[in-house]
């Protein structure tokens, strides 16, 4: 009679409270357990198994997807190795080619330099009236930088060509390097979209088959389910 008292005023049964705990706890590390990171998730959906429920479509978009990622791991290097060597080698006949046919001169001015206090400039140069010579003797004029404040008479130095016309200076040993560097960058993002892209079309086809398939059972199995009488 206590006990079925303690049961009509609210009570819980030895055990209950303990039970519901341990079912939630019991719960919690089931669910814990089925969580699984994303990338482990997605590697482990394109590794070939015998997994039944899988069909041809996804075991050829498993392998098709390994060859591209096999493709943009071996191409990248080898891209940039010769896309570097390409713009590199470039580079250094344009700095050769320069060089040859660019000197450096003197040039006159034949007025005053004027001021750079006009607040939208932060360069101490201002282009300015000169004659010069070319290497080859041909007079040139023009306007060429100077230092603000600078006498008429003053020399400057100036890279001109053997036309007499201004040039600008040759390519430095550093701008050489950087081409290479930056054509072996550019080849490695052009492998990366590629095999982006790649991905993308194969994973698209490979859904519209798959999609295509179920579609077909689907049509096989539907009128059997519709017979069945629950």
């Amino acid at each position: 009679m206590g006990l079925g008292r303690s049961f009509r005023r609210g009570g819980k049964a030895p055990g209950h409270g303990s039970g519901r705990r341990s079912g939630t706890r019991l719960s919690g590390t089931r669910l814990s357990g089925t969580e699984k990171p994303w990338v482990r998730r997605q590697a482990r959906g394109l590794l070939p198994d015998r997994n039944p429920l899988r069909r041809r479509t996804d075991r050829v978009e498993a392998y098709l997807l390994a060859g591209l990622i096999a493709m943009a791991a071996a191409g990248a290097p080898l891209a940039a190795q010769a896309a570097s060597r390409a713009a590199y080698s470039g580079a250094l006949r344009t700095e050769q080619e320069q060089l040859a046919t660019r000197q450096q001169v003197k040039a006159r001015l034949t007025e005053t330099a004027g001021s750079t206090m006009n607040g939208y400039t932060l360069s101490e140069e201002v282009p300015t009236l000169a004659t010069w010579k070319s290497a080859t003797g041909v007079p040139g004029s023009g306007r060429v930088l100077a230092e603000s404040g600078s006498p008429k008479g003053t020399v400057v130095i100036v890279w001109a060509a053997p036309n007499g016309e201004l040039a600008s200076p040759p390519l430095t040993a550093a701008q050489v390097a950087g081409q290479g560097d930056a054509a072996a960058l550019g080849a490695v993002a052009g492998v990366v979209v590629a095999f982006l892209t790649g991905t993308g079309v194969v994973r698209y086809v490979m859904y519209r088959r798959r999609m295509a398939a179920w579609e077909a059972d689907w049509l096989l199995t539907a009128p059997m389910w519709n017979r069945q009488r629950w």
